[in-house]
């Protein structure tokens, strides 16, 4: 029988025995990574000037989930492209809440602010409502595109 460099002796034995052991491994590993998937359910909240469809970067945003009275709050930044990600948990609705920035006719101002359910957000992506342009972003799966326009002085300082 020829010796190979890394097993020795090559046998056919040996490598039947190894077979079934590296797909069992394999089989697992690639089970573990689907779920990682199916159950991580990242979504994104992407802000765009609602007049230009500029991304707007390092614009600072709360992401608020759950019910009021069991509230976890994100502080995040956007990204150069917009975006800012998040893990809702087992949380069902999440509220955003840009600083510096107005929704573009999503809800008046001085409004409670709106819910969004994470589950139509995975499933098929939502854009809010857009009165500051004809600007109509097709909705992306895992993304709510949130169309917003800089506060005036007077809604700085209103809260």
């Amino acid at each position: 029988m020829p010796k190979t460099p890394f097993t020795g002796w090559a046998d056919n034995t040996d490598m039947h025995k190894l077979r079934p052991g590296v797909r069992s491994c394999t089989a697992f590993l690639l089970g573990c990574a689907l779920c990682n998937v199916a159950f991580a359910q990242s979504i994104a909240v992407r802000l765009l000037n609602g007049k230009t469809g500029k991304p707007l970067s390092k614009v600072r945003v709360y992401i608020i989930l759950g019910d009021p009275k069991h509230q976890h709050a994100f502080d995040l930044k956007t990204d150069r492209d917009g975006n800012v990600r998040f893990d809702p948990s087992e949380e069902k609705t999440f509220q955003v809440r840009p600083i510096g920035e107005v929704a573009c006719g999503e809800q008046p101002i001085g409004a409670p602010d709106r819910d969004y359910s994470v589950d139509e957000v995975v499933q098929s992506g939502l854009v809010t409502a857009n009165d500051c342009g004809h600007l109509a972003p097709e909705p992306i799966r895992g993304q709510l595109t949130y169309l917003v326009r800089p506060a005036t002085w007077t809604e700085l300082f209103r809260n």
